[in-house]
Protein backbone atom coordinates (compact mmCIF):
# COMPACT_ATOMS: atom_id res chain seq x y z
CA UNK A 1 0.00 0.00 0.00
CA UNK A 2 2.81 2.45 0.93
CA UNK A 3 4.55 1.59 -2.38
CA UNK A 4 1.41 2.32 -4.37
CA UNK A 5 0.96 5.76 -2.68
CA UNK A 6 4.61 6.72 -3.27
CA UNK A 7 4.34 5.75 -6.92
CA UNK A 8 1.10 7.68 -7.30
CA UNK A 9 2.63 10.78 -5.75
CA UNK A 10 5.68 10.52 -7.99
CA UNK A 11 3.48 10.38 -11.09
CA UNK A 12 1.48 13.39 -9.83
CA UNK A 13 4.65 15.41 -9.20
CA UNK A 14 5.96 14.63 -12.69
CA UNK A 15 2.66 15.65 -14.26
CA UNK A 16 2.53 18.92 -12.31
CA UNK A 17 6.13 19.72 -13.26
CA UNK A 18 5.31 19.16 -16.94
CA UNK A 19 2.25 21.42 -16.68
CA UNK A 20 4.25 24.19 -14.91
CA UNK A 21 7.01 23.94 -17.48
CA UNK A 22 4.53 24.22 -20.30
CA UNK A 23 3.07 27.36 -18.70
CA UNK A 24 6.52 28.88 -18.21
CA UNK A 25 6.36 28.59 -14.41
CA UNK A 26 9.45 26.81 -13.07
CA UNK A 27 10.72 26.64 -9.48
CA UNK A 28 13.16 29.43 -8.61
CA UNK A 29 16.79 28.48 -8.03
CA UNK A 30 19.47 30.52 -6.26
CA UNK A 31 21.18 33.03 -8.52
CA UNK A 32 24.81 32.34 -9.27
CA UNK A 33 27.77 34.43 -10.21
CA UNK A 34 30.71 33.70 -12.42
CA UNK A 35 32.32 31.52 -9.73
CA UNK A 36 29.39 29.12 -9.55
CA UNK A 37 27.27 28.28 -6.51
CA UNK A 38 24.81 30.32 -4.48
CA UNK A 39 25.57 34.01 -4.09
CA UNK A 40 25.72 36.48 -1.23
CA UNK A 41 24.42 40.00 -1.72
CA UNK A 42 27.05 42.64 -0.95
CA UNK A 43 25.13 45.88 -0.85
CA UNK A 44 28.09 48.24 -0.59
CA UNK A 45 29.29 46.92 -3.98
CA UNK A 46 25.74 46.40 -5.29
CA UNK A 47 26.76 42.88 -6.33
CA UNK A 48 25.72 39.29 -5.77
CA UNK A 49 28.93 37.34 -5.22
CA UNK A 50 29.76 33.66 -4.95
CA UNK A 51 32.11 32.41 -2.25
CA UNK A 52 34.79 32.05 -4.92
CA UNK A 53 34.31 35.67 -5.98
CA UNK A 54 34.40 36.84 -2.38
CA UNK A 55 37.67 34.99 -1.83
CA UNK A 56 39.09 36.52 -5.00
CA UNK A 57 38.06 39.98 -3.81
CA UNK A 58 39.72 39.39 -0.43
CA UNK A 59 42.91 38.38 -2.22
CA UNK A 60 42.66 41.50 -4.36
CA UNK A 61 42.07 43.80 -1.37
CA UNK A 62 44.79 42.09 0.64
CA UNK A 63 44.67 44.39 3.66
CA UNK A 64 42.45 46.10 6.19
CA UNK A 65 42.81 49.26 8.27
CA UNK A 66 40.62 49.71 11.35
CA UNK A 67 40.60 52.74 13.63
CA UNK A 68 39.68 51.96 17.26
CA UNK A 69 41.05 52.46 20.78
CA UNK A 70 44.13 51.35 22.71
CA UNK A 71 42.91 48.02 24.05
CA UNK A 72 45.39 46.06 26.13
CA UNK A 73 44.66 43.06 23.90
CA UNK A 74 44.99 44.84 20.54
CA UNK A 75 47.82 42.55 19.39
CA UNK A 76 45.75 39.46 20.17
CA UNK A 77 42.74 40.93 18.38
CA UNK A 78 44.84 41.43 15.24
CA UNK A 79 46.15 37.89 15.50
CA UNK A 80 42.68 36.41 15.99
CA UNK A 81 41.08 38.19 13.02
CA UNK A 82 44.00 37.51 10.71
CA UNK A 83 43.78 33.82 11.59
CA UNK A 84 39.99 33.87 11.11
CA UNK A 85 40.38 35.15 7.55
CA UNK A 86 43.05 32.54 6.86
CA UNK A 87 40.91 29.72 8.27
CA UNK A 88 37.69 30.85 6.61
CA UNK A 89 38.89 32.03 3.22
CA UNK A 90 42.40 30.62 2.91
CA UNK A 91 43.87 34.11 2.42
CA UNK A 92 46.69 35.86 4.27
CA UNK A 93 46.02 39.57 4.82
CA UNK A 94 47.76 42.60 6.26
CA UNK A 95 45.78 43.97 9.18
CA UNK A 96 46.57 47.42 10.55
CA UNK A 97 44.77 48.17 13.80
CA UNK A 98 45.20 51.78 14.83
CA UNK A 99 44.52 52.68 18.45
CA UNK A 100 43.87 56.14 19.86
CA UNK A 101 42.31 57.52 23.01
CA UNK A 102 41.35 60.61 20.98
CA UNK A 103 39.34 59.16 18.09
CA UNK A 104 38.40 62.59 16.75
CA UNK A 105 41.77 62.41 14.97
CA UNK A 106 40.28 59.71 12.73
CA UNK A 107 37.59 62.11 11.56
CA UNK A 108 40.15 64.84 10.94
CA UNK A 109 42.14 62.48 8.72
CA UNK A 110 39.00 61.21 7.01
CA UNK A 111 37.72 64.69 6.18
CA UNK A 112 41.14 65.71 4.86
CA UNK A 113 41.19 62.72 2.50
CA UNK A 114 37.60 63.42 1.49
CA UNK A 115 38.39 67.05 0.69
CA UNK A 116 41.45 66.06 -1.35
CA UNK A 117 39.50 63.46 -3.32
CA UNK A 118 41.57 60.62 -1.91
CA UNK A 119 40.42 57.20 -0.67
CA UNK A 120 39.52 56.92 2.99
CA UNK A 121 42.55 56.19 5.20
CA UNK A 122 40.38 53.67 7.08
CA UNK A 123 38.21 50.74 6.07
CA UNK A 124 36.32 50.54 9.36
CA UNK A 125 35.95 52.99 12.20
CA UNK A 126 35.02 51.40 15.52
CA UNK A 127 34.51 54.44 17.73
CA UNK A 128 31.82 56.15 19.77
CA UNK A 129 28.36 56.81 18.37
CA UNK A 130 28.73 60.58 18.42
CA UNK A 131 31.54 60.39 15.86
CA UNK A 132 29.35 58.40 13.50
CA UNK A 133 26.66 61.09 13.87
CA UNK A 134 29.19 63.80 13.04
CA UNK A 135 30.51 61.87 10.05
CA UNK A 136 26.95 61.39 8.80
CA UNK A 137 26.46 65.15 8.91
CA UNK A 138 29.60 65.46 6.77
CA UNK A 139 28.47 62.86 4.22
CA UNK A 140 31.42 60.63 5.07
CA UNK A 141 29.64 57.34 5.87
CA UNK A 142 28.81 54.57 3.41
CA UNK A 143 25.77 52.28 3.50
CA UNK A 144 26.37 48.56 3.89
CA UNK A 145 23.41 47.05 5.78
CA UNK A 146 21.81 44.67 5.27
CA UNK A 147 24.58 42.52 3.86
CA UNK A 148 24.93 38.77 3.49
CA UNK A 149 28.52 39.31 4.64
CA UNK A 150 27.18 40.56 7.99
CA UNK A 151 24.68 37.88 9.08
CA UNK A 152 25.46 38.58 12.75
CA UNK A 153 23.49 41.80 12.38
CA UNK A 154 20.44 39.68 13.12
CA UNK A 155 21.76 38.97 16.64
CA UNK A 156 21.83 42.65 17.57
CA UNK A 157 18.81 44.49 18.99
CA UNK A 158 17.37 47.22 16.77
CA UNK A 159 18.15 49.87 19.39
CA UNK A 160 21.84 49.29 18.61
CA UNK A 161 21.52 49.87 14.87
CA UNK A 162 21.28 52.85 12.57
CA UNK A 163 20.66 50.98 9.36
CA UNK A 164 21.94 51.10 6.72
CA UNK A 165 25.14 52.77 7.93
CA UNK A 166 26.22 51.51 11.36
CA UNK A 167 25.80 48.97 14.13
CA UNK A 168 27.02 48.89 17.74
CA UNK A 169 29.64 46.52 19.07
CA UNK A 170 29.16 47.79 22.65
CA UNK A 171 26.04 48.23 24.77
CA UNK A 172 27.31 49.49 28.14
CA UNK A 173 30.21 51.89 27.55
CA UNK A 174 30.13 55.26 29.27
CA UNK A 175 32.58 57.79 30.76
CA UNK A 176 32.56 57.57 34.54
CA UNK A 177 34.64 58.01 37.67
CA UNK A 178 36.86 55.12 38.74
CA UNK A 179 38.02 55.48 42.33
CA UNK A 180 39.67 53.88 45.33
CA UNK A 181 36.77 52.88 47.57
CA UNK A 182 39.07 52.49 50.57
CA UNK A 183 40.46 56.01 50.33
CA UNK A 184 37.27 57.74 49.13
CA UNK A 185 34.29 55.78 50.49
CA UNK A 186 32.22 58.98 50.60
CA UNK A 187 31.93 59.22 46.80
CA UNK A 188 28.32 58.72 45.77
CA UNK A 189 27.85 61.29 42.99
CA UNK A 190 29.89 63.30 40.51
CA UNK A 191 29.30 66.41 42.62
CA UNK A 192 31.15 64.67 45.47
CA UNK A 193 34.37 65.17 43.49
CA UNK A 194 34.30 68.66 45.00
CA UNK A 195 34.83 67.22 48.50
CA UNK A 196 37.90 68.89 50.12
CA UNK A 197 39.17 65.46 51.19
CA UNK A 198 40.05 64.87 47.52
CA UNK A 199 42.36 67.87 47.21
CA UNK A 200 45.05 67.01 44.66
CA UNK A 201 43.61 63.51 44.26
CA UNK A 202 41.39 63.79 41.16
CA UNK A 203 41.97 63.59 37.42
CA UNK A 204 39.45 64.93 34.94
CA UNK A 205 39.40 64.34 31.17
CA UNK A 206 41.05 66.74 28.81
CA UNK A 207 38.60 68.85 26.79
CA UNK A 208 37.68 68.14 23.19
CA UNK A 209 36.66 64.49 23.12
CA UNK A 210 33.76 62.29 24.15
CA UNK A 211 35.52 61.22 27.36
CA UNK A 212 35.12 64.77 28.64
CA UNK A 213 31.78 65.06 26.90
CA UNK A 214 30.38 62.01 28.68
CA UNK A 215 31.59 63.26 32.05
CA UNK A 216 29.84 66.58 31.53
CA UNK A 217 26.64 64.89 30.34
CA UNK A 218 26.47 63.15 33.71
CA UNK A 219 27.38 66.25 35.69
CA UNK A 220 24.82 68.33 33.81
CA UNK A 221 22.15 65.81 34.77
CA UNK A 222 23.10 66.07 38.45
CA UNK A 223 23.01 69.88 38.26
CA UNK A 224 19.67 69.92 36.41
CA UNK A 225 21.12 71.42 33.23
CA UNK A 226 20.26 70.71 29.58
CA UNK A 227 23.19 69.28 27.60
CA UNK A 228 21.59 70.53 24.36
CA UNK A 229 22.00 74.15 25.46
CA UNK A 230 25.57 75.45 25.14
CA UNK A 231 24.91 78.30 27.60
CA UNK A 232 23.72 75.89 30.29
CA UNK A 233 26.69 73.60 29.64
CA UNK A 234 29.03 76.53 30.18
CA UNK A 235 27.42 76.88 33.60
CA UNK A 236 28.22 73.20 34.22
CA UNK A 237 31.83 73.85 33.18
CA UNK A 238 32.01 76.82 35.54
CA UNK A 239 30.71 74.69 38.40
CA UNK A 240 33.27 71.94 37.69
CA UNK A 241 36.20 74.32 37.40
CA UNK A 242 35.27 76.28 40.51
CA UNK A 243 34.31 73.35 42.73
CA UNK A 244 36.19 70.30 41.45
CA UNK A 245 39.11 72.23 39.96
CA UNK A 246 40.94 72.73 43.31
CA UNK A 247 41.03 68.93 43.70
CA UNK A 248 42.41 68.20 40.22
CA UNK A 249 45.87 66.68 40.15
CA UNK A 250 45.93 66.52 36.37
CA UNK A 251 43.71 66.79 33.30
CA UNK A 252 44.37 63.67 31.25
CA UNK A 253 42.78 61.04 29.04
CA UNK A 254 45.79 58.71 29.10
CA UNK A 255 44.51 55.44 30.57
CA UNK A 256 47.95 54.09 31.47
CA UNK A 257 48.77 57.30 33.31
CA UNK A 258 45.53 57.07 35.28
CA UNK A 259 46.26 53.44 36.15
CA UNK A 260 49.66 54.44 37.47
CA UNK A 261 48.23 57.33 39.51
CA UNK A 262 45.52 55.11 41.03
CA UNK A 263 47.87 52.24 41.81
CA UNK A 264 50.47 54.49 43.43
CA UNK A 265 47.87 56.30 45.53
CA UNK A 266 48.70 59.64 43.91
CA UNK A 267 45.07 59.83 42.74
CA UNK A 268 41.96 58.53 44.44
CA UNK A 269 39.46 59.25 41.63
CA UNK A 270 40.01 59.42 37.87
CA UNK A 271 37.69 60.38 35.05
CA UNK A 272 37.75 57.72 32.36
CA UNK A 273 35.59 54.90 30.98
CA UNK A 274 33.73 52.35 33.08
CA UNK A 275 35.87 49.51 31.69
CA UNK A 276 38.87 50.80 33.67
CA UNK A 277 37.23 49.68 36.93
CA UNK A 278 36.97 46.11 35.68
CA UNK A 279 40.48 46.15 34.25
CA UNK A 280 41.96 47.27 37.57
CA UNK A 281 39.88 44.83 39.61
CA UNK A 282 41.03 41.91 37.51
CA UNK A 283 44.62 43.12 37.74
CA UNK A 284 44.40 42.60 41.49
CA UNK A 285 43.53 46.13 42.62
CA UNK A 286 40.43 45.08 44.52
CA UNK A 287 39.86 48.49 46.13
CA UNK A 288 39.04 49.92 42.69
CA UNK A 289 35.36 50.76 42.25
CA UNK A 290 33.08 52.41 39.72
CA UNK A 291 31.08 55.52 40.62
CA UNK A 292 27.78 55.29 38.78
CA UNK A 293 26.23 58.67 37.97
CA UNK A 294 22.53 59.11 38.73
CA UNK A 295 21.83 58.90 35.01
CA UNK A 296 23.92 56.86 32.61
CA UNK A 297 24.44 58.30 29.14
CA UNK A 298 26.14 55.55 27.12
CA UNK A 299 28.59 56.46 24.39
CA UNK A 300 28.85 53.03 22.84
CA UNK A 301 31.23 52.07 20.10
CA UNK A 302 29.72 51.71 16.63
CA UNK A 303 31.12 50.04 13.54
CA UNK A 304 30.88 51.88 10.23
CA UNK A 305 32.55 52.05 6.84
CA UNK A 306 33.70 55.46 5.58
CA UNK A 307 32.90 56.47 2.05
CA UNK A 308 35.82 55.66 -0.21
CA UNK A 309 37.08 52.79 1.97
CA UNK A 310 39.56 50.86 -0.21
CA UNK A 311 38.75 47.41 1.22
CA UNK A 312 34.96 47.19 1.65
CA UNK A 313 34.64 43.40 1.52
CA UNK A 314 37.17 42.81 4.29
CA UNK A 315 35.54 45.68 6.17
CA UNK A 316 32.23 43.82 6.27
CA UNK A 317 33.89 40.55 7.18
CA UNK A 318 35.59 42.29 10.11
CA UNK A 319 32.32 43.87 11.27
CA UNK A 320 30.56 40.51 11.16
CA UNK A 321 33.42 38.86 13.06
CA UNK A 322 33.44 41.61 15.70
CA UNK A 323 29.73 41.04 16.33
CA UNK A 324 30.01 37.27 16.73
CA UNK A 325 29.31 35.99 20.27
CA UNK A 326 32.75 34.34 20.42
CA UNK A 327 34.42 37.71 19.85
CA UNK A 328 32.03 39.74 21.98
CA UNK A 329 32.89 37.23 24.71
CA UNK A 330 36.46 36.20 23.81
CA UNK A 331 36.52 33.37 26.33
CA UNK A 332 38.84 31.15 24.29
CA UNK A 333 41.45 33.84 23.63
CA UNK A 334 44.76 33.50 25.49
CA UNK A 335 44.31 36.77 27.41
CA UNK A 336 43.97 37.63 31.09
CA UNK A 337 40.66 38.56 32.66
CA UNK A 338 41.49 42.29 32.68
CA UNK A 339 42.00 42.60 28.91
CA UNK A 340 38.94 40.37 28.44
CA UNK A 341 36.87 42.87 30.41
CA UNK A 342 37.94 45.69 28.09
CA UNK A 343 36.90 43.85 24.93
CA UNK A 344 33.59 42.59 26.27
CA UNK A 345 31.17 45.46 26.81
CA UNK A 346 27.74 44.06 27.61
CA UNK A 347 24.92 42.28 25.82
CA UNK A 348 23.89 43.35 22.32
CA UNK A 349 20.91 41.01 22.33
CA UNK A 350 19.48 37.82 23.85
CA UNK A 351 21.81 35.53 21.89
CA UNK A 352 24.83 36.85 23.81
CA UNK A 353 23.55 36.24 27.34
CA UNK A 354 24.61 32.58 27.50
CA UNK A 355 28.24 33.40 26.68
CA UNK A 356 29.23 34.81 30.08
CA UNK A 357 32.22 32.65 31.10
CA UNK A 358 32.02 30.42 34.16
CA UNK A 359 34.85 32.27 35.90
CA UNK A 360 32.80 35.49 35.79
CA UNK A 361 29.26 34.17 36.16
CA UNK A 362 29.05 34.84 39.92
CA UNK A 363 30.25 38.45 39.72
CA UNK A 364 29.23 39.45 36.20
CA UNK A 365 26.25 41.56 37.19
CA UNK A 366 28.33 43.43 39.75
CA UNK A 367 30.18 45.02 36.82
CA UNK A 368 27.67 44.77 33.98
CA UNK A 369 23.93 45.49 33.78
CA UNK A 370 21.37 42.90 32.75
CA UNK A 371 19.90 43.00 29.27
CA UNK A 372 16.68 44.39 30.73
CA UNK A 373 18.57 47.20 32.49
CA UNK A 374 20.38 48.03 29.26
CA UNK A 375 17.07 48.33 27.45
CA UNK A 376 15.18 50.28 30.12
CA UNK A 377 17.57 52.27 32.33
CA UNK A 378 20.20 53.70 30.02
CA UNK A 379 19.52 57.18 28.66
CA UNK A 380 19.37 57.91 24.95
CA UNK A 381 21.57 60.76 23.77
CA UNK A 382 20.53 63.06 20.96
CA UNK A 383 23.92 63.03 19.31
CA UNK A 384 23.02 65.59 16.67
CA UNK A 385 22.05 68.04 19.41
CA UNK A 386 25.14 67.13 21.40
CA UNK A 387 27.39 67.69 18.39
CA UNK A 388 25.71 71.01 17.64
CA UNK A 389 26.63 72.47 21.04
CA UNK A 390 29.60 70.52 22.36
CA UNK A 391 32.40 72.34 20.55
CA UNK A 392 31.33 75.67 22.00
CA UNK A 393 31.30 74.53 25.60
CA UNK A 394 34.29 72.18 25.22
CA UNK A 395 36.32 75.11 23.88
CA UNK A 396 35.11 77.09 26.87
CA UNK A 397 36.25 74.26 29.15
CA UNK A 398 39.68 74.30 27.50
CA UNK A 399 39.91 78.05 28.01
CA UNK A 400 38.90 77.81 31.67
CA UNK A 401 41.58 75.24 32.51
CA UNK A 402 44.27 76.85 30.36
CA UNK A 403 44.54 74.15 27.71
Amino acid sequence: MRTIHKTGWLILVIVLALVMSACGAVPATPSTGGGGGATKHVGILNKDMTDAEIKAEIEKEGSLIVGNWTYTANDELVKQFTQYVKDTYGVDIEFTYEGSQAPSVYLTNLYAAQKAGNPSPYDVLAIEENYWAEAMANDAVDSFLPSDLVPNEKLVLDLFKHSPTTIAFQSTAFPAIVYNKKNAPFLTSLKDLADPRLQGKVTLPLPGDITAGGFFLGLADELGKDYKDAAQMKEVVDWAVENIGPNVLKYTTDSSEMQQLLRSGAADAVGFWNSLARLEFFNGYTDTALLLPQSIYPANGYLWIPKGAPHPVLAQIFINWRLSPDVQFPNSWPIEHGPWSELSEGFLGPEYVTHVPEWFAKDYFTYFPTLDQIQTQFKTVDWNAYNASQKEWQDYYAQKIGQ
